[in-house]
């Protein structure tokens, strides 16, 4: 017999939280050597880049499973994976409990139970993300039919040159640059702004955006997702800060920094020439320190790191082995009859032998031995009051106990002629190959 829906729902939701919790962790500890390492580094494509790998590193490490033998592994990376994973070892959510809840002669089922508001709750701000954003792209597909006739192609430089009339500053969006040509700036002043933006269209900032306000839909209650969207925007000013001070010097540029007055419009998905604080741009631009590629490297094994601890599952070779079970204080005569499984003993355990695999807490924990699952055979010839001798984790507890749930009906015992309870011992065998 399958689970019940809602009880396979609340382990999805279980995974799901231990999900997020995971990527939030990654985010966490790649942003940190992001801070302390390369943020103060004039390697802004390699940041710019860093930042991307950083955020896909994050939503894709905690979906990989791949299986490694602790054995052949040292045991202080042995050590950080358990220590990683103790975020994973027990449900955030455990099913059965979630799931049910007391009925009185004065009571009705909640309104709302507290997984469900919490799933609703999701649900709506991710509901509220996704309108947010199709509106702001409606917004900016507005302004492009508004100002159609004041939109040039510019064949040579593949873009849309659209003139806003002081309507709205200078930015760029993909491959359009809205231009404020009512700026009271010299022609060498314009042409800087200009190349400014033309930098962030030639290197497609705005899909960089346009990927984490995706992720933000889904993530939207992960808040290193917007800090990443911060440094991400600040990485593209940085890079195209540099590109045009250094064709056109870093003086001149500085002084156009500080005199543009600039605002923001609330145009999130767009880039614009006065979109970051201007002290830290000018700052970025008269730094003489010389890049420290020690530093850039340093990242990479962290990574690794990331990648075993979240993508690898200690897992030894099967060796699980499942004995003739036993019944406890036997005192069942000869003309009395135990409880038996329906279709046979043998096809029982072959039943639990394909649906038990090796624990992968006991192999973290290097059990070797045997483990005692005692459980009752009712009058009903139904199992109830299972419990384990040793605690190998609720991941194999679960297992063993789904299996046991939907193994084969059991004959209840009888005793002097009636119907008889059956406690019954069922030994497994865990043997490190």
């Amino acid at each position: 017999m399958g689970k019940h829906p809602t009880i396979e729902l609340l382990e999805g939701l279980n995974s799901a939280l231990i999900y997020a919790l995971e990527s939030a962790t990654c985010l966490a500890v790649l942003y940190l050597a992001y801070h302390f390492l390369l943020r103060k580094e004039k390697c802004f494509q390699y940041n710019r880049f860093y930042l991307l790998a950083a955020i896909l590193i994050a939503v894709s490490f905690p979906l990989f499973k791949i299986d490694f033998n602790p054995e052949n592994t040292p045991a202080v990376l042995n050590s950080i994976h358990q220590v990683g994973n103790e975020v994973g070892s027990e449900p955030i959510i455990e099913a059965d409990k979630a799931y049910s809840y007391t009925i009185t002669a004065k009571s009705q089922r909640p309104f709302l139970l507290w997984w469900e508001a919490l799933l609703l709750f999701y649900v709506a701000g991710a509901v509220i993300g996704l309108m947010k954003l199709l509106l702001q792209l409606r917004f900016f597909k507005e302004i492009i039919w508004f100002k159609r006739h004041r939109t040039r192609y510019k064949v040579k430089e593949d873009y849309f040159l659209v003139k806003t009339d002081g309507s709205m500053p200078t930015f760029s969006f993909f491959k359009y640059l809205f231009w404020d040509n009512k700026l009271e700036l010299t022609s060498f002043e314009k042409q800087q702004m200009m190349d400014h933006e033309m930098v962030h269209i030639k290197e497609k900032h705005s899909y960089d955006i346009m990927l984490i306000e995706l992720l933000k839909v889904l993530f939207w209650f992960n808040p290193f997702m917007y800090l990443y969207k911060f440094l991400l925007e600040e990485s593209h000013e940085y890079l195209a800060d540099r590109k045009v001070a250094l064709a056109t010097g870093n003086e001149s540029y500085s002084r156009l920094l500080v005199k543009t007055v600039f605002k923001k419009m609330g145009l999130d998905y767009g880039s614009y020439f006065g979109k970051n604080q201007t002290v830290k741009r000018v700052q970025m631009l008269t730094k003489d320190k010389k890049i420290n590629f020690i530093r850039l490297l340093i990242p990479l094994p962290l990574i690794g790191l990331l990648f075993f601890i979240f993508s690898f599952e200690a897992k030894l070779p099967e060796n699980l082995t499942i004995d003739s079970y036993q019944i406890e204080n036997n005192t069942f005569g000869s003309e009395d009859i135990a409880s038996y499984p329906t279709k046979g003993v043998r096809n029982w355990e072959e039943f639990l032998q394909d649906n038990i695999s090796y624990p992968g807490e006991a192999v973290a924990a290097k059990f070797d031995g045997q483990v005692n699952v005692r459980f009752t055979v009712n009058t009903k010839g139904l199992l109830e009051n299972l419990r384990f001798d040793e605690g190998l984790g609720y991941e194999f507890e679960n297992q063993v106990i789904d299996a046991l749930r939907k193994g084969l009906k059991w004959n209840p015992g009888r005793k002097n002629g009636q119907l008889a309870k059956t406690e019954i011992i069922l030994p497994i065998q865990l043997r490190k190959s």
